[in-house]
């Protein structure tokens, strides 16, 4: 079987002062005792599940289009570009469902907030307030209609929100906003762009949603602190980034000076409290990794994170395997291939050489060594075994990419 795993690389040896790595195969274990948690435990792939993996994400459209990897014709492409999470939506519904969430504060941090509809969904689910609301949101980014924002890719405007049900109100014949009870909670939406970030920044104010949690910074985020040029297009593009400002690709583009700190920084300076930041998002146009190399101190409390893998960028000078690799035996991360219909594959000591090759992805990934998370690790790898009990009907290819994008078509907001 091994023969057949064109692309398999042997992973590294556990490292026993890991948390909650493993030698054998199969199963996701809790490992625990009476008054300590000591990580959720994953096992190395084996090699009848990397061909399933290999069979689901083919290498063919990957190898054969890497030279012109903007096309974004490769398996791993096709399976991410419009992940649903539903692991992470379903932890925290049963969190307010349970009011296990009570006294407790959320954090979240978006890395390029775009047209906030991300951040404001985030802020919904970690905060369990229905005054948090994504159409609202919209009306206000849009002044009421009069205005349309840059293309959205994954079409997040359009998509159901959060949804919240008010488990008090049904016994208690209480209103919703009267039962709700809600988070302490706080969503940081660092964006950039400065059309962007006046558009995000007087809708907050204008829905009083900055008094609720929701802080809009004016910042780009990388490995070192600073100022950046950064392009100044139409509120809500989503294709500009510290590239087109590089002095190559600067023609017609407007380029202004931006205030730059890394993630450590800016967690530092706007982040007012030493506890987690529960949900974490990078996505930067291709300079992910200095987001992810700029925060070694944040990452630690980090307890779920997000981001993109890129062809441009700083992406072209990075393997993914090494990101993946210091993710995991750096801060205990488990990452995953996030796509959608319930589909995920685990990347973490499931590694596949071809994954080297750079086109546009999603990576999701859950710190197995929280205990607070251990419902969510365990999900998402039930999710992944579950992925592979599909078998060789579910393909990722060009012929069969086609239910990512007819879920979220691109469109105007």
């Amino acid at each position: 079987t091994e023969h057949q795993l064109a692309g398999l690389k042997t992973p590294p040896k556990n490292n026993d002062q890991q948390i909650g790595k493993g030698s054998g195969y199969g199963d996701v274990h809790l490992i625990s005792s009476a008054n300590t948690f000591s990580g959720v435990q994953i096992q190395t792939c084996t090699p009848d599940q990397l061909l399933l993996i290999q069979q689901q994400l083919p290498p063919h459209d990957c190898e054969t289009n890497k030279r012109q990897p903007w096309t974004q014709q490769c398996s791993f492409s096709y399976a991410t570009q419009c992940p649903d999470a539903t692991w992470i939506e379903d932890f925290y519904r049963k969190k307010h469902k349970t009011k296990s969430n009570r006294n407790e504060t959320f954090t979240g941090m978006f890395v390029g907030c775009n047209k906030g509809m991300d951040a404001v969904n985030t802020l919904r689910m970690g905060s369990s307030n229905p005054s948090i609301n994504k159409d609202e949101w919209k009306i206000a980014m849009t002044r009421g209609g009069k205005e349309t924002l840059g293309r959205s890719v994954c079409n997040q405007a359009n998509l159901p929100q959060f949804e919240l049900h008010d488990y008090n109100a049904q016994h208690n014949n209480k209103t919703s906003s009267e039962s709700q009870s809600t988070t302490l909670s706080q969503v940081h939406c660092i964006e950039p762009m400065p059309s962007t970030y006046q558009a995000l920044s007087q809708s907050a104010k204008q829905l009083q949603w900055d008094a609720q949690g929701l802080i809009v910074t004016h910042a780009a985020i990388s490995k070192s602190n600073g100022t950046i040029p950064f392009p100044s297009g139409k509120a809500g593009r989503e294709n500009l980034g510290i590239a087109n400002c590089d002095g190559r690709e600067a023609d017609g583009v407007n380029c202004v000076n931006v205030d730059m700190f890394s993630l450590d920084t800016y967690f530092q300076k706007f982040v007012h409290h030493d506890g987690p930041i529960d949900f974490l998002s990078i996505d930067v146009e291709g300079f992910d990794i200095d987001v992810i190399l700029g925060g070694p101190s944040t990452l630690k409390r980090v307890h779920y994170l997000e981001f993109e893998y890129n062809w441009m960028g700083s992406w072209k000078n990075q393997k993914l395997s090494e990101t993946i690799r210091l993710l995991d035996e750096t801060y205990n991360f488990t990452c995953y291939w996030p796509g959608y219909d319930g589909n995920i594959w685990r990347i973490t000591d499931c590694w596949l050489d071809y994954y080297d090759l750079h086109f546009w992805s999603n990576v999701a990934c859950v710190n197995r060594g929280v205990e607070q998370m251990k419902d969510v690790a365990e999900d998402m790898e039930r999710l992944f075994l579950e992925t592979l009990e599909k078998g060789i009907g579910l393909v990722m290819d060009v012929d069969h990419r086609g239910g990512n994008f007819q879920r979220a078509k691109t469109g105007d907001l």
